[in-house]
């Protein structure tokens, strides 16, 4: 379990792994669109209270990754195809300037690392080893979103991002986007290297829309939708319980 308050609420060390444990099980689609999700039956799963869980499902209703039902409490937010297309619209834009801020700004030797990683991604997905290709992608963004340096525009596009992926990364033919959306990354990074701001726009919206008619074909198909029979089955303790004293 959790380390204990010290005051009258949780701690937001106790939030913020709530928090990053559920927002990792959303994003990656391990918790469907639909998939209810009891207050009581989270923190038992997670080894932790009530209190912790509900803030935490607070901050990702204001993500809008979480919706409050009258009634029914919270379940992980589904997202219309308007909404989809409203969101692809955004990552266009944002991420064009994200990518042409970092061209400007990352050195050779910082785009060959951003090629290496690039590499990386394709080298994982022919795999089929989407763990290490999630790794390799957050290590990706992570060099270009420093390079443009712009933490309002980082803030909204990790919100708008993470509202439509989680869509794409469900199955099937997973590993078929992966590998696609790999080699986007290598074009992605040589645009950079070579220092072409036309060839890179046009990769970012072609990545885009690519993302886009993913989307909305698993919206199409309504498979995200439902959750499974044990839909809390990704949660686990976030912590090893303390053995208890000797004698118990």
């Amino acid at each position: 379990m959790l380390e204990a308050s010290t005051g009258e609420g949780p701690t937001s060390s106790m939030v913020d792994d709530v928090y990053d444990a559920l927002l990792k099980a959303i994003a990656e689609a391990q918790l469907a669109a639909g998939t209810p999700l009891s207050q009581n039956k989270l923190a038992a799963r997670m080894g932790v209270s009530r209190t912790p869980v509900r803030e935490a499902l607070l901050r990702l209703e204001r993500d809008g990754l979480v919706q409050r039902l009258p009634d029914t409490g919270f379940v992980v937010a589904s997202i219309t195809p308007e909404e989809a297309n409203e969101a692809c619209d955004l990552l266009a834009v944002l991420d064009t300037y994200v990518y042409t801020r970092a061209a400007r700004a990352l050195t050779k030797d910082q785009i060959d690392d951003l090629l290496v990683l690039a590499t990386s991604l394709v080298q994982s997905a022919e795999a089929g080893d989407a763990e290490a290709w999630r790794n390799a992608d957050r290590r990706y963004h992570a060099m270009v979103m420093s390079a443009a340096a712009n933490r309002f525009v980082a803030e909204y596009l990790e919100q708008t991002r993470r509202r439509v992926q989680r869509f794409w990364m469900s199955t099937p033919d997973f590993g078929g986007r992966l590998r696609i959306c790999s080699q986007d990354h290598v074009a992605l990074a040589q645009a950079m290297a070579d220092r072409d701001e036309t060839v890179l726009t046009e990769t970012v919206r072609g990545h885009i829309e690519r993302l886009r008619a993913s989307v909305l074909a698993r919206l199409e198909s309504a498979r995200p939708l439902l959750p499974g029979p044990d839909p809390l089955s990704a949660m686990r303790p976030l912590r090893a319980p303390a053995a208890a004293p000797d004698g118990y």
